[in-house]
């Protein structure tokens, strides 16, 4: 194992092989070995989350290296050709594609009275929650019946939410068939990617 002089491993390292109640410990209890082995054990411990968090910072630069290349550098430099796709000589096909997303993100509220306003209403799914213990099976299973049978939402709570998969699904229907969608709203935009076939 690498030995580290500096640094939180080197610091661990010092306070973890100091015994504190050694003055106080009976004969039978752990000698200094056992405290040479536990600090070798806790050393190990956080050099490991140093080395999981360096690999974390390093794959998350990793990411965003990739979705500029994949997403930014590509496309446009494919535009200043004029081109959508090429093929290399190497047999390498090169292809930009366009895919309307779409988000709601923080406008939940404008975009909610839209939809509804809109008859747009079936996005829109609710969820209705009512909390009991463990104890309480015969009274949930009876306000369960209730709710079924009357619609009845009393004491219960209700949650509104619009999946992302559906809102974009729905997002390029409507502009598809000429339908005017509020882009700021319902965050639509146009992401373009990158695809690289490779020859057979």
């Amino acid at each position: 194992m690498t030995k580290i002089q500096n640094g939180p491993v080197a610091q661990v390292a010092k306070l973890v092989n100091k015994d504190p109640y050694a003055n106080f410990r009976a004969d039978g209890g752990p000698k200094e070995d056992a405290f040479a082995k536990l600090n070798e054990l806790v050393v190990r411990l956080t050099q490991a989350e140093i080395d999981v968090a360096n690999a974390q910072k390093a794959l998350k630069t990793a990411q965003e290296q990739l979705r500029q290349l994949d997403e930014f550098d590509i496309p446009a430099y494919m535009d200043e050709l004029g081109l959508s796709d090429f093929t290399t000589k190497a047999g390498v096909k090169i292809e930009v594609k366009s895919t309307i997303r779409a988000s709601i993100g923080k406008r939940k509220a404008e975009a909610y009275a839209w939809l509804l306003k809109n008859n747009h209403s079936g996005l829109i799914k609710r969820t209705v929650m009512v909390a009991f213990n463990a104890a309480e099976g015969k009274s949930a299973e009876a306000l369960l019946k209730e709710l079924v049978e009357r619609n009845l939402g009393a004491g219960a709570k209700q949650e509104m939410k619009v999946e992302a998969a559906s809102l974009t699904a729905w997002a390029r229907r409507q502009l598809k068939d000429g339908h005017e969608v509020p882009a700021d709203i319902f965050g639509i935009y146009d992401q373009r990617s990158t695809k690289v076939t490779l020859p057979e």
